[in-house]
């Protein structure tokens, strides 16, 4: 080797060296498969950062619960187990209520309308923020995946309908069932036993969503599907606040100019994704389902028995941060707001 050469494979070596000390991979929790809508999201979004960042930050995904199962996803994020996460806040009511307050019973369950709602609710309220710095992680993201539906062995067209059956019901329609007396017994099911329940006759109907029909197989053993139309389940997704700030100040900003994009991304895949689900399984070959979307006037009887569930909920929350009624009220004006400017623009990507 030349005497100029040493000094060269020197500064080369010590400069591969910075970029690998610089160079970062972040761990992400997932209950999803990698190929769901909003895993497919997920992927172009890590991909655009590793690419904006010059592969300084990779993004690693642990799909299907395989690092840390979703009711435990916020203690991991916070913890550091992992860096980054979707949260449901619903498992996480009493560290998190005022997130809890983004899953609502009554109105518009468009997952951008709700997406923006309560981006729009969390600038106006930092006490949201504060309560996520508390728990030691910073929002990304929203994700709403649209509003629960019935599959059955009939329509359910308002609650007389149930006629005494026993079904599994989400948390807001068992309360509401609870506490206006409907004719229906509220089983205790989880969402992949679903299926099971149905075949074995335990339950004759259930409420789901539409990204779970297939996932689950629930046209194989039910035949009906009535879309309800009102409120919605969201999901949050957090990163550990330690880590983010240790983050360059250039790498938090390229993240931070990503996020709109990445919940536009989400709410479209939901919204594609709910839409292809319905078409494809009306004409399904093997298995079709007959569909039934509700009148206004019929989901304004669905309305008036959902209505205290949302409003228990606040309640809840509010014994643990007082604001939560403020809090849940704007969040309902920016949801009608913005559910009628989507009906008379349309949503952004169109």
């Amino acid at each position: 080797m030349s005497y100029f050469a040493k000094p060269v494979c020197a500064a080369a070596l010590t400069l591969m060296s910075a970029q690998m000390l610089s160079a970062e991979t972040l761990s992400f929790t997932s209950s999803s498969p990698p190929d769901s809508p909003p895993s497919v999201v997920l992927k172009e979004w890590a991909e655009k950062l590793s690419k904006q960042t010059n592969g300084d930050l990779d993004i690693e995904f642990y799909w299907q619960q395989s690092l840390s199962k979703l009711g435990d996803n916020l203690d991991a994020v916070a913890s550091g187990l992992a860096d980054m996460g979707v949260v449901v806040p619903a498992y996480s009511r009493q560290k998190l209520p005022l997130a809890y307050l983004s899953s609502t019973a009554t109105g518009s369950g468009d997952p951008w309308v709700i997406s923006q709602a309560w981006r729009d609710t969390r600038e106006k309220f930092p006490v949201i923020a504060e309560e996520e710095e508390a728990e030691n992680v910073k929002f990304l993201a929203i994700e709403s995946i649209g509003p629960v539906i019935f599959v059955g062995n009939k329509f359910y067209k308002s609650p007389d309908d149930f006629d005494n059956a026993t079904m599994r019901l989400s948390s807001h329609y068992a309360f509401a069932a609870q506490n206006s007396g409907w004719s229906v017994n509220p089983a205790r099911v989880q969402s992949p036993e679903t299926y099971t329940s149905l075949e074995k006759g335990t339950i004759t109907g259930a409420t789901t969503y539409a990204n779970q029909l297939y996932p689950y197989k629930l046209n194989e053993v039910t035949d009906y599907v009535t879309r309800i139309g009102l409120g919605q389940h969201s999901n949050m997704y957090y990163m550990n606040l330690d880590v983010w700030n240790e983050l360059s100040d250039e790498h938090k900003k390229i993240i931070e100019d990503s996020l709109p994009a990445l919940n536009e991304a989400f709410a479209k895949a939901e919204i594609e994704a709910a839409d292809s689900v319905f078409d494809s399984v009306q004409s399904d070959e093997k298995y079709p389902m007959q569909i039934y979307e509700l009148t206004e006037a019929e989901q304004a009887v669905w309305t008036e028995a959902m209505a205290p569930s949302y409003d228990a909920n606040t309640g809840k929350a509010a014994e643990v941060n007082p604001r939560a009624i403020e809090v849940a009220q704007a969040y309902r004006d920016e949801l009608n707001a913005i559910a009628e400017d989507v009906e008379a623009k349309g949503y952004p990507w169109n």
